[in-house]
């Protein structure tokens, strides 16, 4: 006599209910990103300006675009997250 073990079937969700802790995490995500976003900003602008700037040529350019690219991830990352759970 072999045994079986049952494992328990994954429990479907309900019509509308949404996972609290993937909205929260988000939510997280976007507070801590928003309040980072100065630092960066400052810490480019730093970097790439003023009468002495420490980073200079290509290298600067590709430094001021480092606030874009943020921005975008800010953006970007809750949108597919909020597509994924609206497409559930």
């Amino acid at each position: 006599m072999a045994t079986r073990l049952m494992l328990s079937p994954k429990s479907k969700k309900a019509e509308g209910s949404i996972n609290i802790g993937v909205l929260l995490g988000l939510f997280i995500f976007i507070l801590i990103g928003i309040v980072l976003l100065p630092v960066i900003t400052s810490q480019v602008t730093n970097l790439t300006g003023g009468t002495n700037p420490q980073v200079t040529g290509t290298n600067a350019t590709l430094l001021n675009l480092v606030p874009l690219f943020y921005i975008l991830v800010l953006i970007i990352v809750p949108a597919v997250i909020a597509y994924k759970i609206y497409r559930d």
